[in-house]
């Protein structure tokens, strides 16, 4: 990554000085690094200070003088895009994103640059506006100068029956068309590609804030070619069809890159492969962005900055457990700077969290949850993360070692917070060690966020509000709304209550959402709780003194981010038990 064109007095005088992020020591350190390791001092200085990179860039754009902005596709206009043809943008490191009658809005990795400015408003005839952006999120939005990609986000948009495009009538090649499928999905927001093979065709379809979309139709003929491809780019064997396989590779999309995650599976008319992407160089979540409730997020808060005991994050796959993690090992590390020991185990490492030794379970090599987690205590620990707790042997590590001075956290599949203890002593945990280490336990779900370019205030579908009223727990999610002032306080809220859609727009493609949020139930241990865990109760009898201590349910938050607006009844209910 190319630095930014600032003096190392301009970066010392803004980090120690003006923001006081890192101290003069620190600056040194992370000065020498950036020489040692060959990549720009900025970098270093915010994984230094355990600071996010935007912010950072935020500061510099402040003291220059310029706007910061986070560029995200959505953001950047067909019109301002073709102001500037692709080589130039590629080669100045640049994209404009927005045209008005005499301005034109650039997001530029060096906004200081007048040189460029100056030439771009020869060439343009128009006033530009330099803006600080990221030089990922510029390769990002520069994808965007391939114009069929292009024309299939504007196809996109259509209905569901016109949807599915082909896009082989150009692409022949096996190396071209995986390139382009991947291009498609870095615009779009995809998280997984699914190739499905089947007699006369194959469907490609993506997975888009939770949701699969069937969007292009490939010929027969081609998949094998593309299989192959895939294979090999994965470090996976060509030559074996008949059993699953896994591999990953990085693919450099004009300076935008992706690492990913490949798995192949037989089927009756070839092989099925989905790919899951995460781009290189993603920031991990803050806090803040999970979208906890502000009570919710004091108890989360308050319980990670414990000593020691477990905290235990479940759901089912890809509900966005480790992602709450990540949040919480990285506002550790951010707290504690330099003073803690942090080690992780994952399968696998999605997030690189800077100043953490992060582990990936290798079976081959006889790496496994519970084996590394020994070694990781040999090292002396003060806060562990492991991928998930999937055994009796696990959990039996993890919980001895939350008892002995460690911060531990974890992921468990159950359906909800109270569920974690059940299943912990189904598998075999003793009562009184749980007891003694278990802190909290937060269930989650991912719901879509309505896109706030085209969202719209409705009355309330007459079927929804039936399948709402028909619940026996809804007079308990009235009272707690209402004393959160999200319901009024009339006999019956619900009777005149609005809800929230998205009508849809090119900022969301079309489908009336853009990207998603979380719904969360936080349970929190207390003597009672640790009683009747030794005890052995049930678990529908410990939920149920939960609620009446105030618990709130996923349901329950649920229905307040749909009737602030934040998203739909429909993906409550879809989610929430």
């Amino acid at each position: 990554m190319p630095g930014l064109e600032v003096s190392e007095e301009e970066l010392r005088d803004l980090v120690v000085n003006q923001i006081g992020i890192i101290d003069k020591a620190e600056f040194e350190k992370a000065r020498t690094m950036a020489k040692r390791l060959g990549v720009p001092i900025e970098q270093t200085l915010a994984e230094r200070g355990r600071i996010p990179y935007k912010f950072l860039l935020k500061q510099l754009a402040r003291t220059w003088g310029v706007g910061f902005v986070d560029l995200k596709i959505s953001d950047v206009k067909r019109e301002a895009l073709e102001a500037i043809n692709e080589g130039y943008a590629r080669s100045h490191l640049l994209v404009p994103f927005d045209l008005a009658d005499k301005e034109l809005q650039l997001a530029m990795w060096n906004p200081r640059d007048r040189q460029i400015i100056d030439e771009i408003q020869r060439m343009t005839g128009k006033t530009v506006v330099p803006y600080l952006a990221s030089e990922n999120a510029i390769r990002h939005a520069q994808l965007l100068y391939r114009a069929d990609i292009h024309d299939l986000l504007e196809r996109a948009t259509l209905d569901e029956s016109q949807r599915v495009i082909n896009l082989a009538a150009e692409e022949t090649t096996a190396v071209a068309l995986l390139d382009r499928i991947l291009e498609f999905a870095a615009v779009v927001r995809a998280t997984d590609i699914h190739i499905e093979p089947y007699e006369l065709e194959a469907i490609v379809r993506y997975r888009i804030d939770g949701l699969l979309y069937e969007m292009l139709s490939l010929p027969a003929e081609l998949i094998p070619g593309l299989v192959s491809r895939t294979k090999i780019m994965a470090g996976m064997r060509i030559d074996e069809r008949r059993a699953p396989q896994d591999g990953r590779f990085d693919a450099d999309l004009g300076g935008y890159k992706l690492d990913l995650r490949v798995s192949s599976m037989p089927t009756h008319w070839g092989e099925k492969i989905v790919i899951r992407l995460l781009p290189l160089g993603s920031t991990v979540f803050g806090l803040e962005d999970l979208g906890m409730g502000e009570s919710e997020y004091e108890i989360f808060l308050r319980d990670i900055m414990r000593p020691h005991g477990m905290i235990l994050v479940t759901g089912p796959t890809g509900c966005g457990k480790t992602t709450t993690l990540y949040a919480a090992v990285n506002r550790l590390g951010t707290e504690h700077r330099s003073n803690v020991n942090i080690t992780t185990i994952e399968d696998p490492i999605e997030y690189t969290i800077p100043r953490v030794s992060q582990i990936r379970v290798n079976p081959a090599a006889g790496v496994t949850f519970a084996s590394g987690l020994r070694a990781i205590l040999r090292q002396d620990p003060d806060i562990i993360m492991i991928g998930e707790i999937r055994d009796l042997e696990t959990a039996d590590v993890a919980i001895r070692s939350a008892l002995i001075g460690r911060l531990l956290f974890s992921t468990l599949h159950t359906n909800d917070a109270t569920g974690a203890v059940a299943r912990l002593l189904d598998i075999g945990v003793e009562p009184f060690l749980l007891a003694s280490t278990l802190v909290l336990v937060v269930a989650q779900r991912l719901v879509r966020r309505i896109c706030t370019s085209c969202r719209e205030s409705i009355d309330m579908d007459m079927t929804l509000m039936s399948a709402i009223r028909s619940r026996t727990d809804l007079d308990q999610a009235i009272r707690v709304l209402q004393r959160e002032g999200v319901l009024s306080q009339e006999e019956d809220p619900l009777s005149k209550v609005r809800v929230f859609r998205g009508k849809g727009c090119q900022q969301c493609n079309g489908s009336g959402f853009r990207g998603r949020l979380g719904i969360f139930e936080l349970f929190e241990i207390d003597d009672q709780f640790r009683q009747m865990i030794v005890e052995r109760r049930g678990s529908s009898l410990i939920r149920a003194a939960a609620i009446e201590k105030g618990m709130k349910t996923m349901l329950q938050d649920g229905l307040a981010k749909a009737f602030l607006g934040e998203t739909t009844l429909d993906e409550v209910l879809r989610v929430a038990i």
